[in-house]
């Protein structure tokens, strides 16, 4: 016994922040039976249950999580997520506005504002974008996203307000460049947004729709020669873009070349035929998830060369029925 005491006086300092760390654990983290630590591995089961592609398990143990601890705010995330993504989006907001007392600390403020913009909720996300720009004020990415927000809500002004503070505060400057070119090509500056445009090729050189509405201002501003050097770049960086087909096609076809014009404007067809399909799909899919209805998505999405999405579409049909193993061949086998 003596010896005992004598090695915990030698090492009082060890033993004393090895007691405490043992108490904080036992204070701090929840008890495996506490509704908090059970939703933790409800969530924890959700994400393992995603990783295999079985959506339906997913929701369903999002949803338990829910239920025995409503404060969980990522299975609230969770849920909210794939609800989204089946367009369920009056229910996604719903399920998400239980969070905003819980939100804290501007990370969650942005991962907060955009599931509600994906979820549609765009006021509501506008106001979560403000409040993470508020507490973050020198990050750009709360002003970016509220730019691109206001983008798509046609408010112009207010986005390129937020554009322009965005690229005061540095990060990188090529998505606002692109976003201010986009606003002075639609109100007519055409020289202002090849300056913008020009800027923001230097950092993403390989974007296709920056190069796409690169090759749109220069034919507005009578250039066409350029506009479809940046058009026929564009084609061969991804032969799969309709939109790209679909310009070079029309802007070939009013200069005379008719031959060249007609194989662009073919393609743009079945690429849009294709693309009806998809959305087609996409809808009915998440509405009621069958491994058919995936297996056949994935082949769409491997006709139109997206591959990854066509391998995560096969991977939530091998997980609803595990005899699936290729994609269902429906259309062919000819790629664009």
């Amino acid at each position: 016994m003596r010896i005992i005491v004598d090695a915990v006086v030698r090492n009082y300092r060890p033993v004393a922040v090895f007691l405490l760390v043992a108490l904080a654990v036992v204070c701090f983290r929840p008890a495996s039976g506490t509704p908090e630590q059970r939703a933790v591995n409800l969530c924890d089961g959700a994400e393992t249950a995603l990783r295999h592609g079985d959506d339906e398990s997913a929701m369903a143990s999002y949803r338990e999580a829910i239920a025995v601890h409503p404060e969980s705010v990522r299975a609230r995330f969770g849920l909210a997520a794939l609800l989204t993504g089946r367009r369920r989006f009056a229910e996604a907001t719903e399920t998400l506005m239980a969070i905003s007392p819980l939100v804290s600390g501007p990370r969650e403020w942005m991962e907060y504002a955009r599931a509600l913009r994906d979820a549609r909720a765009d006021e509501r996300a506008e106001a979560a974008f403000l409040r993470a720009a508020e507490e973050m004020p020198d990050n750009p990415a709360p002003s970016r996203e509220l730019a691109d927000l206001y983008v798509a809500a046609g408010n112009l002004d207010s986005a390129e307000h937020h554009y322009r503070r965005a690229t005061s505060l540095g990060g990188a400057r090529g998505g606002f460049h692109a976003g201010l070119g986009r606003i002075h090509f639609s109100r007519g500056e055409l020289d202002s947004a090849a300056a913008s445009f020009r800027q923001a090729l230097q950092e993403n050189p390989e974007d296709i729709d920056l190069l796409c509405d690169i090759a749109r201002n220069e034919l507005q501003r009578k250039r066409a020669n350029l506009g479809i050097h940046h058009l026929r770049r564009a084609v061969a960086l991804d032969p799969y873009h309709p939109r790209t087909r679909y310009l070079l096609g029309q802007t070939l076809l009013a200069l005379g070349q008719e031959l060249e014009a007609e194989g662009h404007l073919d393609v743009f067809e079945r690429q849009s035929r294709l693309a009806g399909r998809i959305r087609f799909l996409e809808l009915t899919a998440a509405e009621n998830p069958t491994a058919e209805r995936y297996q056949t998505l994935s082949h769409f999405y491997s006709l139109a060369g997206r591959d990854s999405l066509a391998a995560a579409c096969l991977q939530r049909a091998t997980a609803l029925n595990p005899l699936v193993t290729a994609p269902l061949e429906v259309m062919g086998t000819d790629r664009f």
